[in-house]
């Protein structure tokens, strides 16, 4: 038990306090506390081959400076400054927002001051500016934020006076609208910023103040960027929403998960052909979800709760299939009224494709009596140039074809695909996870996946089965050492450079060929020789934490002084 006398430092106070606090205070803040810049610096992956950079598992793009100038130049001329500005203010807050989910979701941080300390860090890391954090502090309970910030060679305020020389007003919008986005969405009440000094102005630097709402007074204009005036209350604080609203969720058995392009065209070619009764054909590789795909169509089709019914056509030429094509009880008859669908179509032997071409024969009658739905993964050309499959049939059944592309097409679909099925499988197992680790979720997305949608399924579920209940979902979980990982993948350096991974994961310093792990243990050494072996010291040089720096020497097998 602690003496009454005893007398701690309100440093030493914060630090025996929960994590979890409703207020905090930026000088209070453990030195080296996560994310640090190399942590962010980590998140950065440079897909080059692939034409993609990624922050975490979002998508970022590298944009000239200049380019960025030309188009505030231009958009400021064709509507004006005002609405310009509402433009990048809206623009930068929704970065902000994002930003905000990416230190919640990849660093799980339960430290809202040190969630607060990377948005600058982030900030800086991007390229926009050169944040110093001079201070910040916030009670959530009494609705209170202040912070102020410096900012070095911002690059709006230099475009902004290379197009139109010296403003009259602040110039960094865009930059003023994600911290106020991103401390907004942490805090959870809104946070207005605004730059008191500007380089746009012809000031030596830009100064930022950040404050609650209210603390503003009553002439808040921020607000109207979001909420219009008159339905605002002002007795009643305004709540921005943090993230985009969310459609609702359906009870959908098969929904389809995705984004891109590729996945877009497919949706609406099947929402187009739903009403219909005429043949649809899938096709794409392996993996790909046909099946998937007839069963939604199937769902949305004209008669829903009729039979779908299911032919794998490679069965019968193995002779293995559980029930005929035809006659009493054959799949043709049980799907009356509903679907059929033929699996690898391509694969049914020629006696049974001559009997379903005959059967086929009168069309109209046919589709009265059900739709006929297949899917193959072989290229229809070459089966029917080869006579392996008969032309008039595949022509029959291909009016209406739909593509649906690898999953090495759809990356961009990969954050969603990773959490619906790391959320369906924990389900289905009935085993709770906290969350998929960083290492695991950067590796997927790096990873072509040959076996397509599948494969990733089964790696996910393979995952949760090895996991610990309540525990983390690690590499070692999903990938089992034979799946063929990219050759190379490059990275950011917390130096700023960008270094090459080897397959197994480990960075490789372009210049000098040495690996992450072998440049990290020589820093380590290097420290803990200036500091006298002493550990503390060395994590104080480091900008780490004692505890962290235990644990990374530990982790590399480094001596160090008990």
């Amino acid at each position: 038990m602690m003496n009454m006398t005893e007398r701690i430092t309100l440093t030493e106070a914060s630090r025996r306090a929960p994590r979890i606090t409703a207020r905090g205070d930026s000088r209070l803040l453990e030195e080296g506390a996560a994310p640090t810049l190399a942590d962010l610096a980590g998140a950065l992956q440079f897909a080059l081959g692939d034409g993609r950079i990624w922050l975490s598992d979002e998508r970022m793009v590298m944009m000239q400076t200049q380019v960025l100038g030309s188009l505030r130049r231009d958009v400021i001329k064709r509507i004006g400054i005002d609405a310009a500005r509402s433009l990048f203010y809206r623009t930068g807050w929704r970065q902000g927002q994002l930003y905000a989910d990416l230190v919640r979701k990849r660093f799980n941080q339960d430290d809202l001051t040190a969630a607060l300390a990377a948005g600058p860090r982030l900030h800086t890391m991007e390229g926009f500016v050169k944040v110093t954090t001079k201070r910040f502090e916030f009670d959530i309970k009494r609705g209170h934020y202040h912070g102020e910030f410096h900012w070095h060679d911002s690059t709006e305020a230099v475009e902004h006076l290379n197009a139109f020389g010296v403003s009259d007003c602040p110039t960094c919008w865009m930059q003023v609208g994600a911290p106020a986005g991103f401390t907004t969405a942490l805090l959870g009440q809104p946070v207005i910023f605004r730059e008191v000094e500007c380089m746009g102005m012809g000031a030596e630097r830009c100064v930022v103040i950040g404050r609650n709402a209210a603390a503003w007074g009553k002439d808040v204009p921020e607000l109207d960027e979001f909420t219009p005036s008159t339905s605002r209350s002002r007795a009643k604080p305004w709540n921005p929403a943090t993230t985009d609203p969310k459609p609702p969720k359906t009870n959908v058995p098969h929904p389809i998960i995705g984004k891109t392009a590729a996945i877009e065209r497919a949706r609406r070619l099947l929402e187009r052909v739903a009403g219909y009764d005429e043949p649809v054909i899938f096709l794409g590789e392996p993996g790909t979800g046909k099946e998937f795909f007839a069963r939604r169509l199937h769902e949305i089709g004209r008669t829903p709760s009729a039979p779908f019914v299911t032919v794998n056509c490679d069965a019968f030429a193995g002779g293995y299939a559980e029930a005929p094509l035809f006659g009493k009880g054959g799949a043709i008859e049980r799907a009356q009224g509903g679907t059929l669908f033929l699996n690898d179509l391509f694969s049914l032997p020629r006696p049974l494709q001559s009997q379903l071409a005959a059967h086929l024969g009168d069309g109209a009658a046919t589709r009265k009596a059900m739709r006929v739905m297949s899917a193959t993964g072989a290229t229809p050309r070459d089966a029917v140039t080869s006579g392996a499959f008969r032309a008039d049939l595949y022509f029959r059944l291909s009016l209406l074809p739909i593509v649906i592309p690898p999953l090495r097409d759809r990356r961009d679909d990969l954050p969603m695909l990773i959490d619906h099925f790391v959320q369906t499988h924990s389900r289905t197992h009935r085993k709770p996870l906290r969350q998929i680790t960083a290492a695991a979720r950067d590796l997927l997305m790096r990873y072509d996946f040959p076996g397509n949608v599948r494969e990733l399924s089964n790696m996910i579920e393979r995952g949760v089965i090895y996991a610990e209940p309540g525990g983390d979902l690690e590499i070692s979980h999903i990938f089992t050492g034979i799946e063929q990982l990219p050759e190379f993948v490059e990275g950011l350096h917390v130096s700023g450079r960008i270094v090459r991974r080897r397959p197994q994961g480990a960075m490789v310093d372009p210049a000098e060929g040495r690996t992450f792990d072998e440049m990290e243990s020589e820093t380590y050494r290097a420290a803990l020789a200036a500091a006298d072996g002493n550990v503390s010291a060395a994590a104080r040089a480091l900008g780490l934490s004692r505890a962290k720096l235990d644990y990374r020497l530990a982790k590399l097998g480094l001596a160090r002084r008990t």
